[in-house]
């Protein structure tokens, strides 16, 4: 039996991982391995109702498409079609979600790198003058007597000068993330430290909060601050997405190299055509938001190679928080 044998060449086929298919002139396929019914979602009852004409455009050899499989995934593929010397076409197949989601990922940041720096110019600007101003209002609350009303008004200004001080911070965190921290810590902590910082405002939502821990310690490497500072974040979001009162579920599961955080609101979700811009920043759908709180957490989930992802509906959203348990060898 030569190596070049049909059915030698069959087996091959079929238990490659790219998809594979053959057509002729017309630009009917005849043939097509189990990867390419995958991809396209399809079997083989269906193969005669596929032409690469309405795959890859007549004039074209290339393709990246979006498509929904059976399983309602949506997955990127990339198509290559080539034109065989005896005649027909041979198209490959692959699946490129993967590389597709990191160049999204890559474009992010850049994003995000890019208004940082605007952001750190304009901040500091501001921040400048709004020191003079709060010298000045302090000096005059100083000059001025004890039980004249002018002295709220005073105060008012400093209060306001203050809070925009602390806005500034934030432009801050945001812009120029400090350095990474790494120390081994238990997240079960940091997650019962984060949930006793926004227990309040729970509950004057008549949001309650219910921890699903392992029963096992769970030490991993990270900055406990800044992991804090993230789930805060995502915690706060979680409350005031339940202005009717609710639940948030907060889950802690080891995944072997990595620990998942998994925290599900039963909120009313975050609309379609929104989900593709929460971690954008500056973005937010809240009355007196900056849009900043979820575009830090993105950034500094990143630096400790982790992820954040989501998913929402009607019933509420669920943030998916994964981070490896030695940043050092995620890298």
């Amino acid at each position: 039996m030569g190596f070049m044998d049909k059915d030698v060449l069959g087996k091959i086929l079929e238990m490659l991982p790219a998809g594979v298919m053959l057509a002729g002139e017309d630009g009917n396929v005849t043939y097509a391995n189990k990867a390419a019914f995958d991809l396209l979602g399809i079997d083989e009852s269906n193969l005669p109702e596929i032409n690469i004409e309405g795959l890859i455009e007549h004039d074209s050899f290339k393709k990246e498409t979006m498509i929904r499989t059976k399983g309602s995934e949506r997955i990127t593929i990339r198509l290559i079609k080539h034109k065989l010397k005896k005649g027909g076409f041979v198209v490959f197949l692959s699946d490129i979600t993967e590389i597709h989601q990191l160049q999204k990922e890559i474009l992010k940041m850049d994003k995000l790198a890019s208004v940082g720096e605007l952001t750190s110019g304009i901040a500091h600007e501001i921040r400048n003058p709004l020191a003079g101003i709060k010298t000045t209002a302090q000096a005059l609350n100083e000059e001025l007597e004890i039980g004249d009303h002018r002295r709220a008004y005073v105060s008012r200004i400093i209060l306001e000068i203050d809070r925009l001080n602390k806005l500034l911070l934030n432009f801050f965190d945001f812009a120029k993330p400090r350095e990474l921290s790494i120390v081994s810590c238990d997240l079960k902590k940091i997650i019962e430290n984060a949930v006793y910082m926004v227990q309040d405002t729970a509950n004057e939502n008549h949001v309650e909060i219910i921890e699903f821990h392992p029963p096992k310690r769970t030490m991993i490497k990270a900055d406990p601050h800044m992991i804090q500072q993230v789930l805060m974040n995502v915690f706060i979001n979680a409350v005031q997405a339940m202005e009717f009162g609710g639940r948030m579920e907060v889950h802690l599961t080891d995944r072997d190299d990595r620990m998942e955080i998994m925290v599900a609101d039963t909120g009313k979700g975050i609309p379609d055509h929104v989900k593709g811009r929460i971690f954008d920043p500056f973005f937010t759908t809240k009355p007196k938001g900056i849009g900043l709180g979820l575009s830090i957490s993105y950034r500094i989930i990143k630096l400790h190679s982790g992820a954040i992802t989501f998913i929402s509906n009607h019933g509420g959203t669920t943030f998916i928080i994964t981070l490896p348990k030695d940043p050092s060898r995620a890298r």
